[in-house]
């Protein structure tokens, strides 16, 4: 497994986001974030044609303009170790996830990455 240098912790609605060793955004903190609505919780999300479609798509292989393949770890992650439980994910991934919450919630999320 590879590891990335971690940027500064990301902080939605004074919720801090963890993320994993390869650098992917525990969706569960964003729930969180979010305001925690059970109909919002990444399972749900996960379930979805679009989510499936978005994830499956993030999965097969492509390449940058160097030519190398994009992403060497699984654009997704179920965590279930008891101790970083969560299911983490990529940047492309937190954001389908944000606008599937809501508009404003993916503008919040937006402007945070931005910032």
């Amino acid at each position: 497994m590879s590891t990335k240098p971690l940027s500064p912790p990301l902080i939605i609605a004074h919720t801090q986001i963890r993320r994993d060793p390869v650098g992917r955004y525990c969706l569960n903190d964003l729930h969180q974030a979010s305001g925690g609505a059970k109909r919002h919780q990444p399972a749900n999300w996960l379930r979805t044609d679009q989510a499936q479609a978005l994830v499956a798509e993030l999965q097969k292989p492509s390449k940058n303009e160097e030519g190398l393949l994009r992403y060497e770890e699984a654009p997704l992650e179920v965590v279930n170790d008891g101790f970083a439980n969560g299911t983490y994910a990529v940047k492309e991934l937190v954001y389908a996830y944000a606008m599937w919450i809501s508009p404003k919630f993916h503008l919040l999320v937006i402007r945070t990455f931005d910032a």
